[in-house]
């Protein structure tokens, strides 16, 4: 999954923006998460949080 978002991430962001390091899921309140990216030069990129519907994953 990582790596799709990375590759989509690619096509989207100019050129001159690196390649995240370091995306993935991070808890925003109970059973709700959003997807990070950060990046070398120190920003980040955070969709908005989404409901879990899934049992496995909880914070």
């Amino acid at each position: 999954m990582t790596r799709l978002a990375d590759r989509l991430l690619e096509m989207v962001a100019p050129h001159t923006v690196a390649r995240a390091t370091d995306c993935a899921y991070q808890c925003c309140y109970a059973n709700y998460w959003r997807y990070c990216c950060y990046y070398p030069n120190g920003t980040s990129h955070c969709d908005g949080c989404i409901t879990n519907s899934s049992s496995q994953r909880s914070c």
